[in-house]
């Protein structure tokens, strides 16, 4: 394997929440329809595992939704005891008394991927439910929906058309509303991933584009959402086919698997209190993955974001299973061959993965094994094989996508807390910076209540950068030339030690 590293490291000093339990209950179902389990046999039926504070608390089995969550699946759980309120796949919505809120989460004009009407949704890492920073009663679920692939270069390139959230009520157990739509770019299929502001409250939110250096950055506040195109200095310009991404429960650490012709682990260092990634480092697995190996949501990473593990099929030359890479040393070693997608627990302290064994009778029989120690190198790994046995243990199914709950504030970050980028009220961001006009045409002003240094940078709406600035010296305005920029949307990024500020504007 082989690996580039671009920039140094740094880390953050955090604080964890350990009362926050919305991410406590993962729901595996392989049944699509009928009534409860009265159609659907062992190991279809379903099963809900709900975890505690220290490993799994319970395991709830058959537990029989009309879900079918093979390739992508999320779960929101009451925040006190961690029991399981609503479950979903991108495609279809229920709560826990398996009432279907929504057979189709799509726009209308959106058909089923695959046709017909299934749950079987082939997203990458499914949806995302977080709580509404501002109304402990409603939650978010953030999808995307998935445009019908087209082939590149004998790759499927898997996108998202549209970007949208629906917002639920925690109470009753209801749908308020759906298809809220938050970006009409293309970006990646179910890939998104979440991680609590360093203020402890907001989220922010990472949706990578169809391109290796551009994200898109926002943060959920009680006055909700708005995300930026940005661009990531000294990344490759290169067009993504397939990826998945993963926070570390620690919120240091974004790793992103870039599946298809590639097969590159794509590390980032992210700032808490900034939204910011940085340091990319590129780990080359492509000689250890097939190129035809899609599996691309069988992947996690260690609480401390320094282990990688993957499952990878078998091909030639290449033995499938559950591996570990990691990412210090680049080494990956097999842990088990009949092994299914690797999870991480919601408290962060264990992982758990789907593993097969020959009984007497020459017949495969699925168990859950665990691995109690997953920060550790391969030689030190205390592995628990086989050890719960739910009757259905599906194999070959995505792991469940949640952002870690019981992160809490970074109380050692210069972070301004509970202020730093909320959503916009007449162009007047909190740190006083007014952008005016919007439109523009000639000239862009920058106007700052008090005298700042720091860095401007405008892109435009395909992550390239048109301007830059250094403030070295304090000001209060700056008026910035804008006549030759072509029509269109741009991205305005100020940044110094204490904030990082995002705002859009129109050349016209």
């Amino acid at each position: 394997m082989k690996k580039y590293i671009l920039l140094l490291s740094f880390s953050w000093a955090i604080n964890f929440v350990w009362a926050q339990r919305e991410a406590d209950s993962f729901y595996y179902g392989g049944c699509d329809g009928g009534e409860g389990c009265q159609t659907c046999l062992a190991p279809q039926q379903g099963n809900i595992f709900w975890f505690n504070n220290d490993s799994i608390q319970e395991i709830i089995d058959p537990a029989c939704f009309k879900l079918a969550t093979y390739f992508s699946k999320a779960t929101f759980s009451n925040k006190n005891t961690g029991e399981l309120i609503f479950a979903s796949n991108g495609w279809r919505l229920i709560n826990n008394d398996g009432v279907i809120l929504t057979h189709k989460l799509y726009f209308d004009n959106m058909p089923h991927p695959g046709g017909g009407d299934t749950t079987d949704v082939y997203n990458q890492s499914g949806p995302l439910f977080l709580p509404h920073p501002g109304d402990s009663s409603k939650a978010y679920l953030f999808y995307g929906q998935l445009f019908t692939p087209f082939v590149i270069g004998g790759y499927n390139l898997r996108e998202d058309k549209f970007f949208t959230y629906a917002l639920l009520d925690i109470p009753s157990k209801t749908l308020i509303s759906k298809n809220n739509l938050i970006l009409s770019d293309t970006s990646m299929n179910g890939d998104m991933q979440a991680c609590r502001h360093a203020n402890g409250r907001d989220w922010w939110i990472v949706k990578p584009h169809i391109y290796s250096d551009l994200y898109y950055i926002g943060l959920l506040t009680p006055q909700g959402i708005e995300m930026q195109l940005i661009q990531i200095p000294n990344v490759p310009h290169n067009l993504r086919i397939n990826s998945s991404s993963k926070f570390n429960i620690q919120g240091t650490k974004y790793i992103q698997y870039v599946g298809g012709i590639q097969r590159l682990i794509h590390e980032y260092d992210f700032d808490r209190c900034g939204g910011i990634l940085s340091n990319f480092v590129v780990h080359d697995i492509s000689d250890s993955i097939a190129p035809n190996d899609n599996g691309l949501a069988t992947m996690t990473i260690s609480p401390d974001g320094s282990k990688f593990y993957i499952k990878r099929n078998s091909s030639i030359g290449i033995t499938g299973g559950l591996y570990q890479v990691d990412l210090a040393s680049d080494s990956m070693k097999l842990i088990a061959i009949y092994a299914g997608t690797p999870q991480m627990m919601p408290n962060g302290k264990k992982m758990i993965f789907r593993e097969s064994f020959l009984d007497s009778n020459d017949v495969f029989q699925r168990r859950v094994s665990e691995i109690s120690n997953p920060n550790a190198s391969f030689n030190e790994l205390e592995i628990h094989h086989f050890k719960y046995n739910p009757p259905n243990a599906l194999d070959g199914i995505a792991p469940n996508n949640f952002a870690y709950m019981r992160l809490g504030a970074d109380t050692l970050s210069i972070c301004d807390s509970l202020s730093v980028i909320t959503k916009k009220s007449a162009n007047k961001e909190p740190s006083g910076l007014v952008v005016f006009p919007n439109p523009a045409n000639q000239q862009l002003n920058l106007t700052f209540e008090k005298s700042i240094t720091g860095y401007i940078k405008i892109t435009d709406a395909l992550g390239k950068v048109v301007y830059s600035y250094n403030i070295n010296n304090p000001i209060i305005e700056l008026p910035i030339d804008i006549a030759n920029f072509t029509n269109g949307v741009y991205y305005l990024s100020y940044r110094n030690k204490e904030v990082s500020i995002h705002k859009k504007f129109i050349k016209q």
